[in-house]
């Protein structure tokens, strides 16, 4: 519900999109989107050794490159957020935090943006999957764009 808040409250033409099966995974989620991986865009949540957190958006079928992502942070560590921190710093469950509506600073693999046109995030929950532009997505997360990843 907060989620749609959001879009309503943003005017932005994105829908959540509600599925019978989850759509945690990539996987899942190209099943009932019917897309291909490069149309996924997973929303990861990082720390920093100063537990400093990002937001970072990258495509289905990439990963986060750490070294990549270090440097551009200045930082000496960067890892994954912990299932219990995602929770806790989002409000999300893994695999359901949506690339919009989170609070933090958010990186975006330049192959996102280079993509262009309408991509499948989570959507707030294990059966949701939100779709939205990536006009709409730049416009709403005004996010730091990088090379930050390599092919899985």
């Amino acid at each position: 519900m907060r989620l749609q808040n959001y879009l309503d409250d943003n005017a932005l033409d994105a829908k959540i999109l509600e599925f019978d099966t989850p759509t945690l995974t990539v996987e899942q989620s190209m099943k009932v989107n019917n897309c291909l991986p490069e149309d996924i865009v997973k929303s990861i949540l990082v720390k920093t050794k100063s537990n400093e957190y990002y937001l970072v958006l990258l495509q289905g079928n990439r990963r986060i490159k750490t070294g990549k992502l270090k440097k551009l942070l200045k930082a000496k560590d960067v890892k994954l957020a912990s299932p219990e921190d995602v929770e806790k710093v989002t409000d999300y469950k893994v695999g359901e935090v949506p690339p919009i509506s989170i609070d933090l600073p958010i990186i975006i693999d330049e192959l996102v943006i280079e993509k262009g046109g309408t991509i499948y995030g989570g959507g707030g929950g294990a059966t949701k999957s939100l779709k939205i532009t990536i006009d709409d997505l730049l416009d709403c997360t005004h996010p730091l764009i990088a090379d930050i990843s390599n092919p899985l």
